[in-house]
């Protein structure tokens, strides 16, 4: 009896050690990521926490939520967790050629397994090629774009659903055989950064579709008030969505996460002048432009 106390006890004492030095997680991976082109945490250390979305031998890419400035990608040649994980790293920030990533990793635990991954958010493949950086990491999908390119040499493509080109790497995963020239494809991968260039990461054969979706998205005007505005535009949606707010040019203003029924954006802090609105659900981009004064 007294050796069964003893083993209960001890067992005990182990599981409380074990709940005891779990880490602390320090940043939310949009902390890291600060919403800039480069992290303001550049050689800090910093404990973070997200579900792995894709991974090879070398590294991986961890989210802690669905939509823009939610993913990461960590060089990490030791562990290897797999699509699904739960995991808490720590690890140094840096800008690896303009890649924010968490490298020199000196913690790593894996809470659990099987997790659902976080939702993958359509966007338009212009969006991502010309100002994809809060989409950096994250899990995204472009919808009926064509292929322009199949051979922008090392296994690379370029795709256009009309609205500009995107490129698509192979640093995961190469359908084979290789893209076609003018085929329709919707694709979804894990964006990532590299020689000066956006790039979606497809990790197999599942995240590949060939020809036309039909009724995948659906584009719809929105009724954006006061039109001009000073301080604020109002709008009404059908779903939950990622509101994006695009200058003149094209660039890409910032990103917020807009609610099914009733919205109102600050705007107060644009320069006067032209501005278009993407709010992008699973199903539909309702789109609106709006003049600031």
């Amino acid at each position: 009896m007294i050796q069964s106390i003893r083993i209960f006890f001890t067992a005990v004492g182990i599981l409380a050690a074990t709940f005891v030095s779990a880490q602390t997680v320090t940043h939310t991976i949009a902390e890291v990521q600060g919403e800039l082109f480069a992290s303001p945490l550049i050689e800090q250390i910093v404990t973070v926490q997200g579900i792995v979305t894709a991974a090879n031998d070398f590294s991986y890419f961890i989210q802690n939520g669905s939509g823009a400035w939610n993913g990461i990608y960590i060089y990490d040649n030791t562990n290897l967790p797999t699509v699904g994980d739960d995991v808490i790293l720590e690890g140094e920030v840096s800008e690896y050629y303009d890649l924010t990533e968490i490298s020199n990793i000196t913690y790593f635990e894996t809470v659990s397994s099987g997790n659902e991954l976080p939702a993958v958010v359509i966007v338009e493949s212009g969006v991502l090629g010309a100002s994809g950086e809060p989409y950096e990491g994250c899990l995204v999908q472009i919808v009926n774009a064509v292929c322009t390119n199949p051979d922008a040499d090392f296994g690379q493509g370029y795709f256009n659903d009309s609205s500009g080109d995107c490129m698509v790497d192979d640093m995961l995963y190469m359908p084979d055989p290789a893209w076609v020239i003018d085929e329709y494809y919707s694709i979804t991968g894990v964006l990532t950064y590299s020689y000066d260039e956006y790039k979606i990461e497809p990790r197999d054969a599942s995240d590949v579709s060939i020809g036309m979706a039909v009724g995948t998205i659906e584009l719809i005007s929105v009724n954006l008030y006061p039109n001009p505005t000073v301080d604020a535009i109002n709008f009404t949606l059908n779903t939950a969505a990622i509101a994006s707010v695009y200058d003149v040019n094209g660039r890409l203003v910032f990103t917020e996460n807009v609610n099914e029924g009733n919205n109102t954006i600050d705007v107060s802090g644009l320069r006067a002048g032209s501005y278009r609105i993407d709010c992008v659900s699973d199903l539909s981009i309702s789109r609106a432009s709006f003049v600031k004064k």
